[in-house]
């Protein structure tokens, strides 16, 4: 499938895995990855909605609002990165390939399961972030010819910028998501130390 040849690429930071996404005139491909890195994300969550011990049903609906929410998330990372390229660099590349590209650059993130792992949870969640950075690289890279310094100049700007609407914008709307969680859920999402601990013992 040139699905999984794509991703496969992608994860060895191979430049024609990006150079390809962008001929494809589907967002197919991007999407697909990122909504399954984030399911693997709310997976690699789960342990708060086992502690509260969600209802079967109930939890696989919060896995896929979960993975949406990801999704809404990495949409805005994208818009971050191509405003920087366009406004800093001047560089003219559509805002559907900048999609195609982070996109396919978040492949990592297909193993964010592994942050449920016990002790090495937070390893693994800085591992998969730098894999996934150097993805992105290497993307803007190739199809924006642009110079490693310039590459890394659009991601950590845009990842200031999605930090500072998280922390001003974003507020009410992470208000709305986490009532959307609640009532997903069936319950009130309890976080305690105490609690998860408990059930991470159990894992």
């Amino acid at each position: 499938m040139v699905e999984l040849n794509l991703i496969g690429q992608s994860l060895a930071l191979k430049d024609v895995a990006f150079l390809e996404v962008v001929r494809l005139e589907s967002l197919r491909v991007a999407l697909l990855v990122v909504f399954l890195a984030g399911l693997s994300h709310a997976l690699g969550q789960s342990i708060v909605l086992f502690a509260n011990e969600v209802k079967p049903r109930r939890f696989v609906a919060s896995l896929i609002l979960g993975a949406l929410i990801y999704l809404s998330g990495f949409l805005f990372f994208s818009f971050s990165i191509w405003l920087v390229e366009g406004f800093i660099f001047g560089k003219e590349e559509s805002f559907k390939n900048m999609v195609k590209v982070v996109g396919l650059a978040y492949s990592p993130y297909l193993f964010n399961f592994f942050i449920l792992t016990p002790y090495f949870g937070s390893f693994f969640s800085v591992a998969l972030s730098l894999w996934s950075l150097a993805a992105i690289l290497v993307g803007l890279r190739a199809v924006l010819a642009l110079s490693f310094w310039q590459a890394f100049v659009c991601s950590a700007l845009g990842w200031v910028l999605l930090q500072l609407v998280n922390r001003t914008l974003g507020r009410p709307v992470h208000s709305l998501t986490r009532a959307g969680r609640r009532l997903v859920a069936g319950t009130k999402l309890e976080q305690s130390p105490k609690n998860l601990s408990k059930h991470q013992g159990r894992s």
